[in-house]
């Protein structure tokens, strides 16, 4: 059983998330979170204190009514008793207010009334604020004469518990906004020079160029990503330099000699091959095969540099005699060859042949200082009346040039079937 490579699925555009989004939302969560809790701790121990206010002021109250109501206790005037209990109870902040006589019953009492559910509210939270009522003895002459029995009431909790909490909302909302400000300022920073290397990365993945620069960034540790980075670039840079002039010289050196700088036989074979493209509309082109007579002579009396500097000297002269859209190439040893083309004629491809033989009679300065008369041989070759392939021209102009070396040398051979005499010595 086959292994299966699992293949990852395509992601749609969009489905990640930009970096600025997601700390956009990582920073929302800790803002909100942290201003929740400390809202909610803050609004706890608000209520802890309210509380424990709320209480001492029962305490007070409730020895406010002691005080007011001694002497009603001492006279046994329930009545008297009553109405400065109504009295209190009107402005104070409890549910319920009894007297009790040291006995435990019930001198006067006094029952807020309830008329609307704020009441109930206040009622029901007063139960869970102050679940043991407070109760207060009374004395006179040192004896407890009667008790204030107090139960609280949760109204003015409600009350300043929401007075806090829309305290608290403002200035949490202010502080998440403050908050929210610094956090994108410092968000954009770690953005913007991240958004720098990702642009020039792709600059350089897709054009590259090498030569972009990640500008430099605020934070520490971006700075440094951002200056390695460019590091890295500026190598890469260098060694796309290199390579570049490495190819060039390699590919200097695959279609050129390297004694004489000129084009090399793969080069020529390559560009004739071009011209008998069957694609292409057939052309009138003449093919010169050169050879330089008596050249083993030449390196073995008078040493291979006097041959080198002999097929330089050739390769320099015989430059000088190309028209545009020309190529002269060395195909080795001491063998050069031209292509004329366009060629119109068999004369105007003779004419060219007679230029180089002319050229060559100004004898040639060796490397010291000495003169050497050298003679070239030529095999003239035409298409399409005498070729119609570079194999075929090829062959008719080296037959043609050994007739000429056959002859003499120092003469150009036209192929045979071409209307101009077979061969003219000079």
């Amino acid at each position: 059983m086959k292994n299966k490579i699992p293949v990852p699925e395509v992601e749609q555009s969009g489905q990640r998330p930009t970096l600025s989004a997601a700390l956009n939302r990582i920073h929302v969560i800790v803002i909100l979170t942290a201003i929740g809790l400390a809202g909610f701790l803050l609004t706890l121990l608000a209520l802890i204190a309210l509380r424990s206010h709320a209480e001492s002021n029962l305490q007070l109250t409730a020895r406010a009514i002691g005080y007011t109501t001694e002497a009603a206790l001492v006279f046994n005037d329930p009545s008297a008793a009553h109405d400065s209990l109504e009295f209190i109870a009107r402005r104070g902040d409890f549910t319920q207010a009894k007297i009790l006589t040291p006995a435990g019953a019930t001198f006067t009492e006094w029952q807020r009334p309830i008329n609307s559910n704020w009441d109930k509210l206040g009622q029901f939270v007063g139960h869970v604020a102050f679940p043991d009522p407070v109760t207060v003895p009374v004395v006179h002459s040192g004896s407890v004469i009667g008790t204030i029995w107090l139960e609280g009431n949760g109204s003015s909790l409600i009350g300043f518990l929401a007075e806090t909490i829309l305290s608290l909302l403002g200035c949490l909302v202010l502080t998440a906004l403050v908050a929210l400000y610094f956090s994108r300022r410092m968000q954009k920073g770690i953005v913007d020079a991240l958004g720098h290397i990702t642009h020039v990365t792709h600059e350089v993945s897709a054009n590259r160029s090498f030569s972009l620069r990640v500008p430099s960034a605020p934070i520490v540790e971006l700075h440094t990503l951002s200056q390695d980075f460019n590091s890295l670039l500026t190598e890469l840079e260098a060694w796309e330099n290199h390579m570049r002039n490495e190819n060039v010289s390699l590919t200097k050196k695959a279609l050129h000699d390297g004694l004489t700088g000129l084009h090399n036989r793969a080069f020529f074979i390559d560009t004739l091959n071009q011209c008998f493209n069957p694609v292409r509309a057939p052309l009138s082109l003449a093919l010169l095969f050169i050879d330089v007579d008596n050249f083993k002579e030449i390196n073995d009396s008078l040493g291979h540099a006097a041959g080198d500097r002999v097929l330089m000297v050739i390769g320099e002269r015989l430059a000088k005699t190309l028209r545009k859209g020309d190529v002269l190439a060395r195909l080795g040893g001491d063998e050069f060859a031209i292509l004329l083309e366009p060629m119109i004629s068999t004369a105007e491809a003779v004419a060219f042949a007679e230029r180089i033989v002319e050229i060559m009679k100004t004898p040639v300065i060796l490397l010291n200082n000495k003169t050497l008369d050298v003679s070239l041989s030529i095999g003239i070759a035409l298409s399409p009346s005498q070729a119609n392939s570079a194999k075929e021209i090829l062959e008719k102009a080296d037959e043609a040039m050994y007739r000429s070396k056959r002859i003499s040398g120092s003469c150009w051979h036209v192929s045979s079937g071409m209307p101009l005499p077979v061969a003219m010595k000079h």
